[in-house]
């Protein structure tokens, strides 16, 4: 999981989906708003019911892309706000799969190094 001070809080959520620009995979859709300089970048999941009936299904899919945000935090240049949002039931893919999608993204919106 991500640690509690890199994880966004309710609060900003409306401001990153109204204000944030938007990058969209096959499976994933992420939304990021800029920071001040010198802060840490922070993120959060989203897993619609829609995409997952059962909440221990959402929770699966939330900790598989929490760690891939975790592995990779070290990577991302630039501070931002980001918000993963899943666009698709991915229960059925490895956690292998998960990842080289998130990194595959987290590259589009050029945020890693």
């Amino acid at each position: 999981m991500l640690p509690i001070k890199r994880r966004i809080k309710k609060q900003l959520f409306p401001k990153i989906v109204k204000e944030g620009s938007f990058v969209s995979g096959d499976n994933y859709y992420l939304r990021l708003l800029g920071k001040k300089e010198g802060e840490l970048s922070n993120f959060a999941v989203v897993v619609p019911a829609k995409v997952k009936k059962t909440s221990v299904g959402r929770h699966l899919i939330k900790r598989w892309i929490s760690a891939v945000l975790e592995g990779v935090l070290a990577e991302i240049q630039g501070e931002f706000y980001g918000i993963v949002f899943v666009k698709k039931d991915v229960s059925g893919q490895s956690y292998n799969e998960v990842k080289k999608e998130i990194i595959k993204l987290l590259q589009k919106a050029q945020m890693l190094k």
